[in-house]
Order: C-alpha cells, then sequence, then structure tokens
C-alpha cells in the first residue's frame, strides 16, 4: 500500500465518491430552493440522528453478490494493477496518494476534496445526506467518480460509495475488512429514487455504523422514504486492512488528462452539482454534527488537480456540508 499524503500536497491523490443541485439535484428535476431547500436539509439531518429502526430488510433493487463483481469487480482489478498492486493485495480505494506515472498508469490523476472524520476514541459510524444523478454519463473507461464516498473513522469494514462509471450508476458498499473490493450495490434508477429519496430532491441518505464491536463488524444502510426505517445494504466484519482509524466523506475520481491539460473528467461532471450535507458522525454511539471537533480537510487535494478549469467547490459549512459543480 502506497504511503498515505497529504491531499493538500498531492496532485493525485484522493477518492471516493455526488451530485446534486440545492440539495442533491444533479438529476433533470430542480432542487428545491429557499427556505424548502433548508427544510429538507433539516428533515434529513433529522433522519441521521433520529431513532429510526432497522427494518430488517435488504435494501430495494440491491444487486447480487454475482452481479456486483460482474459489474465492478473489473474496475477494481484495473486500479489495484494501475497502481501496482497485485491481485490478492489491498486495492487503490480512498485518498491514499497518487500513484507513478511510469507505471503505466489507466488514470494519470486521483484527487478529493470534502470532509475528512478525525481518529477519535470512540468512532463508530457516520451518516450524510448524499447527491445521485440519473443524468450522469461517463463516455471513457478511464474515468470513475466516487462521489460522495462515505467512510466513518474507527477502522471501519464498509465504505459507502457513490459510483458513475461507464457500465453504469449505483451506491455500493466497498468491503475494507475481507475481499477488499465492491460487495454489494443497488442501481440508480427511478425505482431507487422513488425508495430512497424523499421525492423532492435527488439524494438518499446513507450511513456506516458498528453493530458488534467484539467482531468490529459494520453495516451500511439506507434510509427507506417509503417505511420510514433503515434497509441494510451490507455488512461485514474481521480486521481493518485499511491501515487507518480515520475517515471521510468526499468528493473523489479517477481520470486521464488530455493533451489540452484537461481531464476527461470534465465532460462527465459539466453542470453537475456534486453534494454532501447533514455529515453527521458516532462516538460512542451519540450522535453529532460534522465540526472542527471530529474533522477537518487532511484528505483534500487543491482545486487544480482536478484539471476543471469551470470546477467549483466550496466547503458550505464547515465540516457538515460541501459542494462541488461542474
Amino acid at each position: 500500500m502506497r504511503r498515505l499524503n497529504s491531499m493538500a500536497a498531492a496532485l493525485g491523490a484522493a477518492t471516493v465518491l455526488i451530485l446534486a443541485c440545492g440539495l442533491g439535484s444533479a438529476s433533470a428535476a430542480a432542487a428545491p430552493t429557499g427556505g424548502h431547500a433548508a427544510t429538507t436539509r433539516q428533515q434529513a439531518a433529522n433522519v441521521c440522528t433520529s431513532a429510526a429502526a432497522n427494518s430488517g430488510r435488504p435494501v430495494h433493487g440491491a444487486l447480487s453478490r454475482d452481479q456486483v463483481h460482474h459489474q465492478l469487480s473489473g474496475l477494481t482489478g484495473a486500479h489495484r494493477e494501475a497502481r501496482g498492486y497485485p491481485a490478492s493485495g489491498v486495492a487503490d480505494k480512498g485518498p491514499l496518494g497518487g500513484g507513478a506515472p511510469d507505471r503505466g498508469l489507466l488514470t494519470d490523476i486521483h484527487p478529493a476534496q470534502g470532509t475528512s472524520f478525525k481518529a477519535i476514541n470512540g468512532s463508530d459510524g457516520s451518516c450524510a445526506t448524499q447527491s445521485v444523478s440519473t443524468q450522469l454519463n461517463i463516455q471513457d473507461g478511464s474515468t470513475t467518480i466516487y462521489t460522495p464516498t462515505m467512510y466513518p473513522a474507527g477502522g471501519s469494514c464498509v465504505e459507502l460509495v457513490t459510483v458513475y462509471t461507464l457500465s453504469g450508476r449505483s451506491v455500493s458498499a466497498w468491503d475494507w475488512c475481507q475481499s477488499v473490493t465492491f460487495e454489494a450495490s443497488v442501481p440508480i434508477d427511478s425505482a431507487f429514487l422513488g425508495t430512497y429519496t424523499d421525492g423532492s430532491s435527488s439524494a438518499y441518505t446513507g450511513r456506516v455504523v458498528k453493530t458488534d464491536a467484539t467482531t468490529n463488524s459494520w453495516t451500511a444502510a439506507l434510509y427507506n422514504y417509503r417505511t420510514g426505517s433503515w434497509d441494510t445494504l451490507f455488512t461485514q466484519s474481521g480486521q481493518n486492512q485499511s491501515g487507518r482509524d480515520t475517515g471521510w466523506d468526499i468528493n473523489e475520481l479517477y481520470s486521464q488528462v488530455g493533451s489540452s491539460g484537461r481531464a476527461y473528467s470534465c465532460d462527465a461532471m459539466a453542470g453537475q452539482t456534486f453534494e454532501s450535507s447533514n455529515i453527521t458522525v458516532r462516538i460512542n454511539g451519540s450522535w453529532t454534527p460534522a465540526s472542527s471537533a471530529n474533522s477537518d480537510t487532511t484528505y483534500d487535494s487543491p482545486d487544480s488537480s482536478f484539471y476543471c478549469p469551470d470546477r467549483t467547490y466550496q466547503m458550505v459549512s464547515a465540516y457538515d456540508h460541501w459542494k462541488a459543480v461542474g
């Protein structure tokens, strides 16, 4: 595994994996504005901190494990090979730093920006409202967008990733403890939007929490707005293989830079808004908004590392709300 570098210093560092206008509306539907947007954000925030029950049901529309591997394992393998990892080694997932160009990289850049979760004793979960889009289309195989992607501090076994690739769009779960690859996924389609968004914005609320400290078991779940409960996407336990106790909720991507000096990912992101709000962390079982007490920007790359001249980024509210456009 590569050395952990400060994202502010590394042009090629970043990850994972988020689109909306206002609160997650990169889709054709207009995002809520003004007071409606504020109300929607507050409702979603209440979801993260509420006592909504686990439904005991899997996420509606989730793919089988074989389908997940068919769609996403090739992507994982490509990133491993590109960064010089053996097929059975730890893949290049998460803001670990850039690879060396003399390795014949499939991607030239791997930047990220957003909220980083500090390593605090008792960290056992995170939750956020993440934008999704049915309109974003990847046109080249070198571009992969993991945005938003959320990984709680505390040695989690699971990362919850919004994934955009040439083969499709999904909300997926990355296993950090056993296979170190994607192990669960649900397509972003009309059925997903009708179940896991509130109907007024193209944004879902997801969380990853520790469910058993003895086995280091973690569960990724999506809030079902139809039933008012949490549906399970993926659960894993064991020894974390990322080598980190920190975490993140970030805008991350892989892409190549053309001869013009502009990244191919710019075409896919043009006009899109990637956003994560109501970012919340759980420490010793208690939820609290992301703030300077528990978060920072350790994994941030500079704006220039995205090689997208029209792209804008802002930390709307430190550190519980960030937004990137284009």
